[in-house]
This record gives C-alpha cells, sequence and structure tokens, in this order.
C-alpha cells in the first residue's frame, strides 16, 4: 500500500501521463478493497495504515491546489483526467484529512519534512486554503443534488478537513494565528501596508461570515432536508474562530447577536445540533454578560413545551427561543441550563467566601480606628447586590424547572442536585449576614425581597416537584412490571438511586430556614414571615407495611386499642396529604 501511494506521488511530480496515475489509482483502490474485505472488520484498520502514508504534506499540498485551484489553460486538458474521478478527489481530501488528524493526535506528521514545524506551518496554509475555496465554492446541498456515489460528498469532506485544521492551528500554532488567517485570503486583495493594520479580531470575523452564511442555507431547507452533519461541523469551526475575537470588540458582540437570532428564529428537532447550537451560544453569551436572564427564558420555554406538574394547570406558552421545542427541551436544553445554572452558583460561592473574608478585615479595622470606619461606605455594597440580582433572577429559574412535568432521569436528578446547591448558597449568604450584624449594619430590603422570592416562589414548589417525583415513580407500570421480574437488589439500589437527593434536598431547605430564624432574632426583622414551615421530609411509608403493622396492632389490643386508634384518626388531614404514600 505505500509503495503503491510513493508510486502515485513520483508520477505526479514527474509531469507523467495522468492516465498512468489514475490507472495506479484504480490499483491501489482495489488493493485497499481487498484487504478491507479480508480483514473482515476492515474499516478502522484500514483508517489506522492510511494514518501513516509516506506522503509529505506538500505533495498533499499540491495534489490539492492542482486538482481545485489550477486554472493555467495549457494544465486544463490533464487535470480533466484527474478531475474526472471523484473517487480519486476524494482520496486526496482524505489523504489531507488524515494527516492533519495525524498532526492533532501526535504533534507532527509522516514524510519528508514531517518533523520541521515551519513546513508544516506553510503546508497546512495552503491546505487550508485550497480546502475553503472548495467548499465555500460548491456548497454540499449543490454537490449531493447530482450525486450518484455513496459516502461523503467532496464539499462535506473539505469542511472536516478545515474543522481539522483550525483544531490543529489552535493547538500548535496559537502565535501564528494573524499569519494563518492572512494566508486563508483566496481573493489576494491585501496590500502589504494594509495587512500589518487588519487585526486577528477582524480576520476572524470575516471567516465567520462565511461559515454563517453556509448554515443560514441549511436552516433554510426543508426539516428532512437538514444535513445535520454538516451543521455539527459549522458550529464547531465557529466556535473555534470565535475564540479569536476580543470579547470587548464590536464584531464579538455581532457574532453574539447573530448565534441569539440564530436560537431565537429557527426550530430544528436534531438534538444534537440543538445542543451543539445552545453551547456555542452560551460560551459567548458568559464572556459578555451573565447569563442569568437567559437561563430564566429558557426555562420558561421548556415549561410551556412540557407542561406543568399539575395537569389541570394550562401553561400559556413562551417563544423566547424557537431551538427549544417538544423534542429538544427534555434532556437536551434542560440539562444544558441546569450545567450553566451551576457554574454561576459556583461564582456566587466564591464572591461570599470573598466577602466573608473581607468583612474580618473590616471588623479589625474598626477596631484600630472606629470614627473612620463609621463614616465609610461598605466595600461590599455593590459586591452583595451583585449576589442579590443572581441568586433572585435563579430563584426565578429554578421556579420554572420545579412546575415542569420533567421526564424520569436524569433532568430530574439534576435538577433536585442543583436545587440542593442553590439552598446551600442562600443559606452561605445568609450566614454572611449573620457577620455583618455584629456591626452597625442592617439586613437591606433587597435582601429581604430575596428571602421572600425564595420563600414564596421556590420552596412551596420544591416540595410540590418532590410528591410528584415520588408519585409518578410509584405509578409508572412499566417500573412496576420490571421491578417484579429484577432481583431484590436490583430494586434497591434503583430505590437508593432515585430517592437519595430528596433528603438532601430536605435537609437543605431546613438549613436556609434555620440560619433564617437565627437572622431573624439577630436583626430584629422577621424574615420568616413569607416562609412556609418545612412539611415534606426524607421518608416514605409504605403502604403495604402499614396495614401489617395496623392488623397486627388490632390483633393484640383487640378490646382497648379502637379508641385509641379512632383518637390518632383525628389528626389533621392536612399531614396525611404532605406524606407520599406508596
Amino acid at each position: 500500500m505505500t509503495l503503491l501511494a510513493v508510486a502515485l506521488s513520483f508520477l505526479f511530480c514527474s509531469k507523467s501521463k495522468f492516465e498512468e496515475i489514475l490507472s495506479l489509482f484504480m490499483c491501489y483502490k482495489n488493493f485497499s478493497d481487498i484487504l478491507a474485505e479480508k480483514a473482515g472488520k476492515g474499516k478502522t484498520k484500514m483508517t489506522a495504515k492510511t494514518n501513516d502514508s509516506l506522503l509529505s504534506m506538500k505533495f498533499v499540498s499540491d495534489l490539492l491546489t492542482a486538482l481545485f485551484r489550477d486554472s493555467i489553460q495549457s494544465h486544463e486538458e490533464a487535470l480533466s483526467v484527474l478531475r474526472s474521478s471523484s473517487e480519486f478527489m476524494q482520496y486526496a481530501v482524505n489523504v489531507a484529512l488524515q494527516k492533519t488528524q495525524q498532526l492533532i493526535r501526535t504533534g507532527h506528521v509522516s514524510g519528508p519534512d514531517g518533523q520541521n514545524p515551519d513546513k508544516v506551518f506553510q503546508n497546512l496554509c495552503d491546505i487550508t486554503r485550497v480546502l475553503l475555496w472548495r467548499y465555500t465554492s460548491i456548497p454540499t446541498s449543490v454537490e449531493e443534488s447530482g450525486k450518484k456515489e455513496k459516502g461523503k460528498s467532496i464539499s462535506l469532506l473539505c469542511l472536516e478537513g478545515l474543522q481539522k485544521t483550525f483544531n490543529a492551528m489552535q493547538q500548535f500554532y496559537q502565535p501564528k494565528m494573524q499569519q494563518f488567517l492572512r494566508a486563508l485570503d483566496v481573493t489576494g486583495t491585501e496590500e502589504e501596508g494594509e495587512e500589518a493594520g487588519v487585526s486577528v479580531t477582524q480576520r476572524a470575523t470575516f471567516q465567520i461570515r462565511q461559515f454563517q452564511r453556509s448554515l443560514l442555507n441549511l436552516l433554510s431547507s426543508e426539516e428532512e432536508d437538514f444535513n445535520s452533519k454538516e451543521a455539527l461541523l459549522l458550529i464547531t469551526i465557529l466556535s473555534s474562530l470565535s475564540r479569536l475575537i476580543e470579547p470587548t470588540s464590536p464584531q464579538f458582540v455581532q457574532v453574539l447577536s447573530w448565534t441569539s437570532k440564530i436560537c431565537k428564529e429557527y426550530s430544528r428537532e436534531d438534538t444534537s445540533f440543538c445542543k451543539s447550537l445552545m453551547n456555542l451560544f452560551f460560551s459567548l453569551h458568559v464572556l459578555y454578560k451573565s447569563p442569568v436572564t437567559l437561563l430564566r427564558d429558557l426555562s420558561q420555554d421548556i415549561h410551556g413545551q412540557l407542561g406543568d406538574i399539575d395537569q389541570d394547570v394550562e401553561i400559556e406558552k413562551t417563544d423566547h427561543y424557537a431551538m427549544v421545542n417538544l423534542r429538544t427541551a427534555a434532556p437536551t436544553v434542560c440539562l444544558l441550563v441546569l450545567s450553566q445554572a451551576e457554574k454561576v452558583l459556583e461564582e456566587v460561592d466564591w464572591l461570599i467566601t470573598k466577602i466573608k473574608s473581607s468583612v474580618n478585615q473590616e471588623t479589625l479595622s474598626d477596631k484600630m480606628a472606629p470614627d473612620a470606619s463609621s463614616q465609610a461606605v461598605p466595600p461590599n455594597l455593590l459586591i452583595e447586590k451583585a449576589i442579590v440580582m443572581q441568586l433572585g433572577t435563579l430563584v426565578t429559574f429554578f421556579h420554572e424547572l420545579v412546575q415542569t412535568a420533567l421526564p424520569s432521569g436524569s433532568c430530574v436528578d439534576t435538577l433536585l442536585k442543583d436545587l440542593s446547591k442553590i439552598y446551600s448558597t442562600l443559606t452561605a449568604f445568609v450566614k454572611y449576614y449573620l457577620q455583618v450584624c455584629q456591626s452597625a449594619r442592617g439586613i437591606p430590603n433587597t435582601v429581604e425581597k430575596l428571602v421572600k422570592l425564595s420563600g414564596s416562589h421556590l420552596t412551596p414548589m420544591c416540595y410540590s416537584f418532590i410528591s410528584y417525583v415520588q408519585n409518578k415513580g410509584n405509578d409508572n407500570p412499566k417500573c412496576t412490571e420490571k421491578e417484579k421480574a429484577a432481583g431484590a437488589s436490583t430494586i434497591m439500589a434503583k430505590v437508593l438511586r432515585e430517592t437519595k437527593p430528596i433528603p438532601n434536598l430536605v435537609f437543605a431547605i431546613e438549613q436556609y430556614e434555620k440560619f433564617l430564624i437565627q437572622l431573624s432574632k439577630k436583626s430584629k426583622v422577621n424574615l420568616m414571615q413569607h416562609m412556609k414551615l418545612s412539611t415534606s421530609r426524607d421518608f416514605k411509608i409504605k403502604g403495604s407495611i402499614l396495614d401489617m403493622v395496623l392488623r397486627e396492632d388490632e390483633d393484640e389490643n383487640e378490646e382497648g386499642a379502637a379508641p385509641a386508634h379512632r383518637e390518632q384518626d383525628r389528626e389533621p388531614a392536612t399531614k396525611k396529604r404532605k406524606i407520599c404514600l406508596s
């Protein structure tokens, strides 16, 4: 195989008849097919062997340039022989992909000059320029409309190659990114003086616009004609290029606005594409400003698509983002927003730790200079306001999700864990004000509003959601049938896994309420007036076991126990509603 590949390189470089090259390539292809068939498992092994090709990157670059960019009249007749074979052109692009993948994997390429970083960089620039021209000149949709052969189209292979070359450049040649982007100018219209004044941000934005147009063309097609593979590659390339743009630049805002518009106006049921696009959106948004408002809007869309935990409640659907639909709302978008909420909570935790440490320093300075400190503005005031804003919006975010009829599984488990986290963060914030109250400062009105919001909009909903999760598990006939067939150990493991987050959440809520009571006493402000006392607990009463125990008690105390039982039955009915029977 290697000898045949080297022979192809020799014939091409020696300007031999291209019919001979094509004939030798067909021998190479037939030999490859035979080896693949003999191997049985074939494709994986063949890929590993072709990665070790001794063809140089210089040859691959020259070959692609000749096939796609050579427009010299005297060369046209000879090159038409090679261009007439789509298999040969696919082979040429595939070798470029394999070389680039080898560079990403090992840091160098096989063949002549494969260890020379400067030569590899120059060849990679040339290959990327040719692939970019080929993809933008002949779109995949145009090529595939008249395509009869099986497998990936040449345009799609070129796009895959672009994704790999951009990745390789950022991994190994980040300092040369300006030179690389300048080499991608296929028009060559820039003069030397102009080149120096064009920044990396401007060049990257120019390339981004080309791929944005390609993605828009894809999204404008019908759902059944949507090419998911091409769309995913385009999103990956856009993500790579967007990292080159300065977050404070106007170009960055343009890219963010465009991505937001795509998420708002276009709906696709492809979950992989939705996940990739939303990840790009979040990665851009967090560099611009906090994503809490975005999370709140997305949670409302998820709630509207999946419905309420109370089936009698009719939800008015919101349409902030069309990308959130019945197919993508859960688990795709739901898990993404919960992941982002976790990151925000981690940042808020860090801020709370920071202002706690500064309070200790402030206390020391107060003792040393009490008169000066009494006139000073609290240094943490702006940070406290920022924390209240973040937590307040996150409370409304979770308020929507805990009322959403989420499917059992990862969404429910992650939500229960994240609810525990926000209550832990709220508790840490309350503890901070327990420290602050030792000084002359009181409790700000914004903090009172935050406590009121959590007490009225989140805590009661959490208990309703716990009941919903428990009842849904008990009422699922499929699970019951499986449990009958499964062993006792499997059933126990499943029960433990599903119920573990619930007691943790209840404990987190109770800890929050405990420190609120302490803060209320210390600050002389009734923070508990909007809090409903905890009613759900981290245990279940099994109906069958309860009946059995009651029957045993009745047998033992047949004569004297009846009045006592009647007294117990007079307990408030609300308690029985609060305990979930199964």
